[in-house]
């Protein structure tokens, strides 16, 4: 009688494992697809490519189990696997390749999401000169910076423009840095995005898309020894989360629910939702922007999407993501808290240029995304 209760169980046990196997395997599957498909055609896809770290993980320990269990199921996650081989090495690196001692025509690009300077923390002043600080120890010779603030009124004191172009010791005309400040709030600071460059601007300007999201994308052209290169500075839409989405967050990974968290919970998801269809739309107009572009490009950017997803494959088609090329480790540049970090940060450039030492600065923790940096030597290959 026990070893037929026995059997029965492990049955079940078996069986359950079974249906864990297909259900995650599909999941992975989706993973896969996110890249090419629209998320205005399915979110499941375009979620699944957001878990594609976790997802992977979970098959991969799926594989091992059925190895010891029954080695033919194990094709199942094995496959899916293999698939996403491509999708591996966007998240995580094993070396890096360092700049070396003599690098040809080497620029340094840096990107930040600055988060306004922390205009609303009450130790503003003491956080910006680290960011002051932090930009005069690295030296860069591009620097992209999202979430950009400049204080009109005067009154915090602290001149962003000014305090940059003096940190990268470049003259302050409208040949070195080019800002683009859409919107103002009540308080008197403009917001946007700006590019800084230790080489002369010739011309800028910014991608027309038709949605109504207030983050932006934009570009400088500049001259380095004799060529025209394009530098563009993205900021594709976020999800605008307030404290309490952020609670729901917290609550979903804690695992701890409540008689409310349901309709939280929906509120959090179509808050994703538009904001992942809203960057499909972006990134469809960056895309043509950058195909059009007469001259070699370096993209800078805050994504806000995962390297599995939709926009990032849009936007990089056909260019080099310096993180692959000469990045290590995970790569994430978004600080996280109550969500999951990831690389939501990128530079990417022309294929035609090699890239040395991507650095993702941890140390400077002032906003919620770290600084990115990478050395592009701008010599054609033969």
């Amino acid at each position: 009688m026990a070893k037929k209760k026995s059997n029965k169980l492990k049955m079940i046990g078996k069986f359950l494992l079974m249906v864990i196997t297909v259900v995650s395997a599909i999941a992975l599957l989706f993973s896969f697809l996110a890249q090419i498909t629209p998320p205005s055609f399915s979110i499941t896809i375009a979620y699944c490519g957001l878990l594609f770290p976790y997802l992977l993980i979970l098959n991969f320990v799926i594989a091992i189990i059925w190895l010891v269990v029954d080695f033919t199921w194990a094709l199942f996650p094995a496959i899916v696997i293999l698939l996403n081989v491509n999708n591996i090495d966007k998240h995580f690196q094993f070396r890096g390749i360092e700049k070396p001692e003599v690098c040809v025509n080497c620029l340094k690009v840096m990107s930040y999401n600055a988060k306004a300077f922390n205009i609303y923390k009450s130790d503003q002043k003491s956080l910006n000169r680290r960011v002051i600080s932090f930009i005069q120890n690295e030296k860069p010779d591009i620097l992209c910076i999202q979430e950009y603030s400049y204080d009109a009124s005067g009154k915090t004191g602290f001149n962003s423009t000014e305090a940059i172009l003096q940190a990268m010791n470049i003259k302050d005309n409208e040949r070195t840095h080019k800002v683009f400040l859409p919107f103002k709030n009540k308080l008197g600071y403009q917001f946007g995005m700006a590019i800084f460059s230790k080489y002369r601007i010739v011309d800028g300007g910014f991608v027309e898309t038709s949605d109504s999201s207030s983050n932006k994308s934009m570009y400088v052209d500049i001259r380095y020894n004799g060529d025209t290169l394009r530098i563009y500075n993205i900021h594709l839409a976020s999800m605008h989360l307030d404290s309490a989405d952020y609670e729901t967050g917290k609550a979903m990974w804690a695992g701890v629910y409540d008689s409310t968290f349901n309709n939280k919970a929906q509120k959090l998801s179509k808050k994703v939702s538009m904001a992942y269809v809203l960057r499909q739309r972006q990134a469809k107009a960056v895309h043509v922007h950058i195909s059009e572009c007469p001259y070699p490009v370096i993209i800078c950017g805050d994504f806000n999407d995962s390297p599995a997803s939709f926009s990032y494959h849009k936007i990089l088609k056909g260019l080099k993501d310096a993180f692959r090329s000469s990045g290590k480790g995970t790569g994430t540049t978004y600080i996280g808290g109550d969500f999951p970090s990831y690389r939501i940060d990128y530079i990417a450039h022309d294929k035609q240029y090699n890239d040395f030492q991507y650095t993702v600065c941890r140390d400077l923790t002032v906003s919620d995304h770290y600084p990115i940096y990478t050395y592009i030597s701008i010599v054609k290959k033969d």
